[in-house]
């Protein structure tokens, strides 16, 4: 596929000027021969050429109080309608300069159920890597980020993956786990995750974790320049 170079740097100038700094281009090729069918790009808009996959960090003020005492769903909102704008934004940029845009909807029903791998989607084009927790660990906020997605018709220049997995000998996120998804030898439970992350009484589980503090994985990551234990905030 040709690639406008042009194109993509006009967009990344953009992103720069609206301070979206959590942002990546990924290469729609890599993820549809290394996606799972019904999880790759082009079941979901075969006419996509690039991914955006972009976020925002979770920043101490409200993140905290969503993962510590388990009841920060209006914390967590301050982090979706950063999202939502940040889509906004970009779905705005390409429909202005004469694109389509696909996805972008904010994710639930559980972390099997997004669509695209987010996670692995990021890490493909260099914005972080995916630790033992399963999830992406970023330069700046660690795992405690969200992100989102847009695939586009668009001829972007995909980003190159740069980070190596940094991880090494820590087990901090493995010792912190309640459901014991975190097995330390790069194999993650993702099963064993979600019946904790989805144990409230209308969701898919129940257990005696309810309303316990889960997520400990995005807590306790030592990873980030941005760190709720190391912040005076």
């Amino acid at each position: 596929m040709k690639y406008d170079i042009t194109l993509t740097n006009e967009l990344k100038k953009y992103v720069e000027e609206q301070g979206i700094d959590v942002i990546g281009i990924a290469d729609v090729n890599v993820l549809n021969a290394e996606g799972r069918q019904g999880r790759r790009p082009q079941d979901l808009f075969p006419e996509g050429k690039a991914i955006l996959i972009f976020g925002c960090g979770m920043l101490d003020a409200f993140s905290r109080g969503w993962i510590v005492n388990g009841k920060g769903g209006e914390f967590l909102a301050l982090t979706l309608l950063e999202l939502e704008h940040r889509k906004i934004l970009l779905k705005s940029w390409l429909k202005h300069h004469g694109y389509h845009t696909y996805g972008g909807g904010i994710y639930g029903d559980g972390a099997l159920h997004l669509g695209i791998r987010l996670g692995e989607a990021a890490a493909s084009c260099g914005m972080g890597y995916i630790g033992k927790s399963n999830l992406l660990i970023t330069p700046k906020y660690g795992p405690r980020v969200n992100l989102l997605y847009l695939a586009t018709d668009a001829p972007l220049k995909a980003d190159v993956a740069k980070n190596s997995n940094q991880c090494g000998d820590c087990q901090i996120c493995e010792k912190a786990c309640l459901s014991g998804a975190i097995m330390g030898d790069v194999y993650f439970h993702a099963r064993q995750c979600e019946s904790i992350i989805n144990c409230h009484p209308n969701k898919r589980y129940y257990s005696k974790y309810v309303n316990q503090d889960c997520d400990r994985c995005l807590r306790v990551c030592p990873k980030g320049e941005i760190h709720w234990e190391r912040s005076k905030l």
